[in-house]
């Protein structure tokens, strides 16, 4: 088993000098703690917060590593920390401060003038370990913070995955799958586009069903069920439901799984959709972007455009007249007359 490691990390601050600290712990911390056995070099597992500005900027969330060493002073530990944000590699370094409790840690944020108790309550050293942090502001504002921190994002403990499961990932989570270097570019973050208008209709490319998709991926990708991986991440993705012939979208953890996931819900169209899609009904879905697209009429075996509400439907809809009428077999009424003449 991969050795795991939660660091004492808040995202809303940055460790400098320290401050008051409360007198009685505000959680019980690990059994017979050994610091000894935590200090070296971790990763970015998972986290959740109710601070307003990590809710906020959830798109800048920081992956990387964290190192804990032993300092000059016997009650600090120096940390060096290499993270990527927004595809940027940096290094931020600072100092925790040691308390009479063993598994309680104590930073202060001149920055943002917070004063924040960290507390390890859960770690076997060699696996996993969880810690709580209470952040306190000078002008009285309060926030709670869970860390999971370990080495590459894969298999954890089943006990951890249920409890990230339940208690963070519904909120927020970020993993990191290598070491950055500072000053070099990290792999480009996802872009965050911009939300379009209800009015808006999808870019009208004039291709065929099966253009520019990926030519490595196995019969698994249109008939496995629907994988979200043992990671904590969540990224939007579809899968392909052969029984109702339609993409549903569903919350990728960013690693494992199997081929049954796409990006975009064209793309598992294209991909996995069949002729049967044809001798389906239009199905605008219960959402209102109106989108337009096109279907199959069979009753006048014709391409029709329609509005397509953005969610749900099945896989009648074609992101192109030429599309549709190549999918469905379509002969258009110049065609026929040629046809008739030859």
């Amino acid at each position: 088993m991969l050795p795991v490691f939660v660091v004492l990390l808040l995202g809303c601050v940055e460790f400098l000098h320290a401050g008051p600290l409360a007198s009685e712990p505000a959680f019980q911390t690990q059994e017979n703690f050994d610091l000894n056995r935590l200090l070296g070099k971790w990763y970015d597992i998972a986290s959740a917060s109710d601070c307003p500005w990590r809710r906020k900027h959830k798109t800048h969330s920081l992956v990387g590593s964290l190192e804990l060493q032993r300092s000059d002073s016997p009650n600090t530990l120096d940390m060096t920390r290499t993270m990527s944000r927004q595809g940027v590699c940096k290094v931020i370094t600072g100092s925790y401060e040691l308390t009479e409790t063993p598994g309680r840690f104590y930073y202060h944020s001149v920055k943002w003038s917070a004063d924040v108790d960290a507390y390890v309550v859960h770690t076997n050293y060699d696996e996993y370990a969880l810690v709580i942090m209470l952040q306190q502001q000078r002008h009285g504002n309060k926030t709670t913070s869970v860390k999971l921190y370990g080495e590459r994002c894969l298999q954890p403990l089943l006990w951890v995955l249920t409890l990230i499961k339940e208690v963070i990932l519904s909120r927020h989570r970020s993993h990191v799958t290598s070491d950055c270097v500072p000053g070099q570019q990290t792999n480009t973050p996802p872009e965050t586009k911009p939300r379009a208008r209800r009015t808006a209709a999808l870019p009208t490319v004039e291709e065929g069903s099966g253009d520019d998709m990926p030519v490595f991926r196995g019969a698994e990708s249109c008939t496995a069920k629907q994988d979200t991986g043992p990671c904590f991440g969540m990224f939007q993705r579809f899968s392909y439901n052969s029984s109702l012939m339609a993409c549903q979208q569903f919350v990728y953890g960013g690693c494992m799984g199997n081929q049954n996931n796409f990006e975009t819900e064209k793309e598992c169209l294209q991909t996995c959709r069949t002729e049967a899609a044809c001798r389906l009904p239009m199905d605008p879905g219960p959402c209102n972007a109106a989108l337009e697209l096109w279907a199959f009429d069979a009753a006048t075996g014709k391409c029709v455009a329609f509005k397509y509400g953005g969610c749900n439907g099945n896989g009648n809809k074609f992101y192109s007249q030429k599309e549709c009428e190549e999918y469905c077999g379509v002969t258009r009424d110049g065609d026929e007359e040629f046809l008739k003449v030859n």
